[in-house]
């Protein structure tokens, strides 16, 4: 499916990472997709800070072949057009090439390839982000959100990760059920799988908010690292202290699965008792507010699960509040990537229920 936006000028290769892959064996890592090579081009005024959008199309965290369509599904909401209308230059990077993943493979080797394919992303984000610039990065399965962790911690950013996820997504090799490395990204990025790669963020600097499907090992293991763990009606119930307690610096990992599946079936992985799309669209909007936004991510989109588009408009108006809300603070972006500010700045007001509807289901 074509973009909504022409990709003016740029010149694109199809990429195929099937090396590697036995025949017979399930394509569920197979990259076949128009990656942009050459990301020079861009709209929008250039003296301004830059969002950079990548699509990571990624399922070896989750081998479930259809959410690897994600990136092309969400551009073609009209994605870019919304971008092009922001007072910002805007530069899309394409989707990313990802190593071959096999699901007879081992758990570790998942795992390792998973950390390969964040490595990557790390890189490609370092070559290309300057201090003030906002990075937009499409999933692909929860597996996104280290390759965004390991950049901005490379980058030299002090920061909270504000985690909007129905799962905690912080499971080893020992208690993890299914062996999923999606359900191991948290675990990977604090360094409690020290064989798999060294930790990159403290404990202390996660906010799970909309968990409530935990597995027991997992609990233990949160409770243990003292990790800020919300559900739906406690963040209802608590939002302004919640709020308050952010630090200025802000990455915020959004994945489908923390809106009730009535209002978002196109997920895999439902978890009854959500938060509303509203609420979901208000939360991140208020998340950033009076922060420096660096990151967002929208995860675990399944173009083939959803129904109506519902999912697919609610992923667009996500990332369309989360940047009309960064697109009015440019005098917190200019400066330092450590830079802080005082409490009394970096705390928004209270924030009530939006009473209206704020996208259409």
């Amino acid at each position: 499916m074509a973009p909504s936006r022409p990709y003016l000028g740029r010149r694109c290769d199809f990429i195929n990472d099937r090396e590697g892959i036995a025949p017979g064996e399930p394509e569920y890592a197979q990259v076949h997709i128009l990656h942009c090579i050459d990301s020079s081009q861009h709209w929008g005024q250039t003296d301004a800070m830059t969002i950079h959008v990548l699509g990571f199309p990624t399922t070896l965290g989750l081998p479930r072949h259809a959410v690897r369509h994600a990136p092309e599904a969400l551009r073609a909401t009209g994605l870019l057009d919304f971008l092009g209308q922001l007072d910002s230059r805007v530069i899309d990077h394409g989707d990313m090439a990802l190593p071959p993943g096999l699901r007879s493979d081992p758990v570790p080797v998942r795992i390792a390839k998973v950390v390969e394919a964040a490595r990557r992303q790390q890189q490609h984000w370092q070559r290309v982000a300057r201090p003030g610039d906002l990075l937009l990065t499409i999933g692909g399965d929860h597996s996104t959100s280290l390759g965004t962790i390991m950049a901005l911690a490379a980058l030299g950013y002090d920061f909270d990760v504000v985690w909007v996820d129905a799962h905690g997504d912080f499971n080893t090799v020992e208690t993890s059920p299914s062996g999923n490395p999606h359900g191991m990204v948290l675990a990977l990025a604090t360094g409690l799988l020290p064989d798999a790669m060294d930790g990159v963020i403290r404990p202390d600097r996660l906010r799970l908010w909309g968990i409530r499907d935990l597995d027991p090992g997992e609990r233990r293991l949160l409770s243990e690292a003292r990790v800020e763990v919300v559900s739906p009606a406690e963040v209802r119930a608590r939002r302004a202290e919640l709020l308050a307690g952010l630090r200025p610096n802000v990455f915020v990992s959004f994945d489908i699965d923390s809106v009730d599946p009535a209002e978002a079936p196109g997920t895999m992985t439902p978890v009854p008792g959500g938060f509303t799309g509203d609420e979901a669209v208000s939360l991140v909007a208020d998340i950033v507010r009076g922060r420096n936004l660096l990151a967002l991510d929208v995860v675990e989109f399944h173009p083939d699960r959803d129904e109506g588009d519902a999912t697919g408009r609610l992923a667009h108006a996500v990332i369309r509040a989360a940047l009309e809300a960064w697109r009015g603070q440019s005098p917190i972006r200019s400066g330092s990537p450590c830079a802080s500010r005082s409490d009394a700045d970096s705390r928004p007001s209270a924030c009530a229920s939006p009473t209206r509807r704020l996208y259409s289901p």
